[in-house]
């Protein structure tokens, strides 16, 4: 979702925003792929939108991953730690970022 700026004027945009809004969107979300850190037991992600609070959604996207079973370990500012079982090359999972 596109979140217009305080100076918009377009009524036709806001109510497109607030549309959005009422149907579940959000622009605190940020949604990307990583991989796990291979025979490591942790893996440190860098991403802007993460935020001390943010929750991390993950969707394991290979069975190595699921091998893994990551958690979320830590979230700070711009990162996040997935602690998980010793990953195998190609372990990888697609995850996203909720912001309070």
């Amino acid at each position: 979702m596109i979140v217009p700026p305080r100076s918009e004027r377009d009524t036709g945009r806001l109510v497109d925003c607030l549309s959005a809004l009422a149907q579940g969107g959000s622009n605190a979300v940020g949604a990307r792929v990583v991989t796990l850190t291979a025979g490591a037991t942790e893996t440190e992600v860098a991403d802007p939108l993460c935020g001390a609070d943010s929750m991390v959604v993950m969707s394991p996207t290979s069975a190595a991953a699921v091998a893994a079973q990551p958690w979320t370990k830590a979230t700070g500012t711009r990162r996040f730690v997935l602690g998980h079982l010793p990953a195998a090359a190609g372990a990888t999972l697609r995850y996203e970022l909720r912001r309070p």
